[in-house]
């Protein structure tokens, strides 16, 4: 299977559920005032689980891929920077800062471990579990300072409950917990209802239009961090793991999965934050929506460039 068939097959049923939300939202099916309630179940109660359980099976794995987060913090460091730039002339600074969250925030949960695990193997999951890790506990929480002044971003990033999920599940990984056979069906239950769910709503917040006034800046912003996320993130992922290879820091492989899971489209469950705190909405569906249609070209070059192919 090539590579651009492989991603085109496992991210065509991705594309399928955010088409299927969107229509449904166009035909009233779910009206856009139900928006609420559906992330709010993403939010609270099916994402945490999933995460939860994340949390523990990395700790389980003995805490895979962290030699990897040094240069991807550096990465999104630096990407942060460009996006902060490019969005100068955005009012919002909640707006702004939601923004540059879904430009560093991968889509690894929905999207970047059934690829990349038909890419590079089973043995890329950990690595991408300890990505998800640092950009939900640290990423998440910084971006969500910078979306508020003073007291009122470190509420935000305090209230977010995705950390705690996560820190949770490491929690029960160190004890070496396992849950009464009830607790564990009903978290594997709640897992399985976040990517139909989340995506489905993506759709929904696609087809709420944004404000006349905001549309035309918005249509260039996004498409502004759609590259940043798409062309820039890998590429200084790139170069930062060309450096570490050099220096005896990383092996080929690991370099392979450092840039390519930057090359993941936006995360989906940022528009879940975006449409909680009312912040962003202009912005972040649509970034999401066109790295995600960008992804199956960007996404094979990458891996072509790599050397990388599908199995």
């Amino acid at each position: 299977m090539s590579t651009l068939s492989g991603l085109l097959a496992l991210s065509m049923p991705f594309f399928l559920l955010v088409l299927i939300g969107f229509a449904a939202a166009r035909r009233g099916i779910v009206p856009t005032s139900a928006l609420g309630a559906l992330n709010a179940f993403v939010l609270y109660l099916a994402l945490p689980a999933m995460l939860c359980l994340l949390g523990r099976q990395w700790t389980r794995d003995g805490f895979a891929g962290a030699a990897l987060l040094p240069l991807y913090a550096l990465a999104s460091l630096l990407l942060g920077l460009m996006a902060w730039a490019v969005l100068a002339r955005e009012p919002s600074r909640g707006a702004r800062g939601m923004a540059v969250l879904v430009t560093l925030f991968p889509n690894t949960g929905f999207l970047g471990v059934p690829l990349l695990g038909a890419l590079l193997g089973t043995a890329s999951s950990g690595p991408l579990v300890a990505t998800i890790v640092f950009d939900l506990v640290l990423t998440s929480s910084i971006c969500l300072m910078l979306a508020g002044a003073g007291a009122t971003g470190l509420q935000r990033a305090l209230r977010n409950p995705l950390p705690y999920a996560v820190l949770a599940g490491v929690g029960l990984g160190l004890l070496d917990l396992t849950l009464p056979a009830p607790l564990e069906r009903t978290l594997q239950l709640l897992a399985q209802a976040v990517s139909p769910a989340a995506l489905v709503a993506l759709g929904v917040a696609l087809a709420v239009p944004p404000p006349a006034a905001t549309a035309a800046a918005a249509r260039t912003a996004t498409a502004q961090l759609a590259l940043l996320k798409l062309v820039a993130h890998p590429a200084l992922a790139a170069g930062l793991g060309w450096l570490a290879l050099r220096a005896g820091w990383l092996a080929p492989p690991q370099w392979h999965l450092l840039v390519l899971a930057c090359a993941l489209p936006g995360a989906a469950n940022v528009a879940l934050l975006a449409q909680h705190l009312g912040e962003g909405q202009h912005l972040v569906p649509r970034a999401i929506l066109l790295s995600t249609l960008g992804a199956p070209l960007t996404l094979p070059l990458a891996a072509w460039w790599l050397g990388v192919s599908a199995a």
